[in-house]
């Protein structure tokens, strides 16, 4: 999970920059400390590093973004994550990417374009996926230098916090994405962590590819017959697998059942839901029955597994 970045500016009205970067890096660290404790054999996506690019605004934001976030020309780390591999290697905000294992980072896109950042965000993914690390080049203070970042044990997706007014989640088999009012609405780590965990837990099992291969479609005929039901089952199982992951991170797992309430009263569609999500009841008992199944294990003395 690569770079964790914003991937375009809110209207003024909504956040700061500055604030919108807060953001960005919470949602990251969350997601950085559920996947390096998740029950995966891979390796980490990120090194602990959110990059963003001024491709990534609009031209006349530009100068806004390079001035409030430091960025330079080229993909620019804007944060870097406190006890990571990239923190400990030495990397710092500021520093503009050149290369990637001696692989130049794709020049500038005409307009405005996310394609360089995640680009790059793939090739440092790349590079950590066999486990010998990464090493990137940058230049910090008008001088060119290599700086050599470990691989990590984990859960490979990457973190991204959406500008949105909508309580949005999602993930794709790559990244995780959370919407900026969803971060807001869950102003609690452990309660963002529930949301995070349960779209990590989405890509940890392949539920895209899955759904994909299956044939199910998620568009408008998503709540008929068997898209519905293999839908849901996914979602249920997304549901029972992120408090494992929140347990094992050492999150308060025991929140989630207030959280989908308070979350499902705001949203629940009522008759009109399409019956691809349980409704809240539902999954604040079926999260409260699987709590205690965790805290069994965890009183037998052994890590907590789906």
């Amino acid at each position: 999970m690569l770079a964790l970045l914003l991937v375009a500016a809110a209207p003024a009205a909504e956040a700061s920059l500055t604030d919108l970067l807060a953001q960005d890096v919470r949602v990251a660290a969350i997601g950085d400390r559920l996947a390096r404790h998740g029950p995966c054999d891979g390796w980490l996506s990120n090194p602990g590093i959110i990059i963003q690019d001024p491709d990534q605004y609009a031209a006349a934001l530009r100068p806004a973004a390079r001035a409030a976030l430091g960025l330079k020309d080229g993909p620019t780390i804007v944060a870097v994550l406190p006890g990571s591999e990239a923190a400990a290697a030495g990397l710092a905000p500021g520093d503009e990417l050149l290369a990637v294992d001696a692989a130049p980072v794709p020049p500038a896109a005409a307009g405005r374009s996310f394609a360089r950042v995640g680009a790059t965000e793939a090739l440092v993914e790349q590079g950590l996926a066999d486990g010998d690390g990464v090493t990137l080049r940058i230049r910090r203070d008008g001088t060119e230098r290599e700086i050599a970042v470990a691989s990590r044990r984990g859960c490979a997706s990457r973190f991204q916090l959406l500008p949105g007014r909508r309580l949005n989640a999602s993930a794709d088999g790559t990244y995780v994405q959370v919407s900026g009012a969803l971060a807001e609405f869950a102003a609690e780590d452990d309660a963002l962590a529930v949301i995070i965990a349960h779209e990590l837990a989405h890509n940890i099992l392949g539920h895209k590819a899955r759904l994909d291969a299956a044939g199910v479609s998620r568009g408008l005929l998503a709540g008929f017959g068997r898209n519905r039901n293999r839908i849901r089952a996914t979602e249920l199982e997304a549901d029972r697998w992120a408090l494992y992951l929140m347990a094992r991170a050492g999150f308060r797992y025991d929140q989630a059942p207030a959280f989908w309430a308070r979350f499902g009263r705001r949203t629940d569609p009522g008759i009109f839901a399409d019956g691809t999500h349980a409704g809240w009841r539902e999954r604040v008992a079926r999260a409260e029955a699987e709590i205690a199944r965790i805290r069994a294990q965890q009183e037998a003395g052994t890590e907590p597994t789906p």
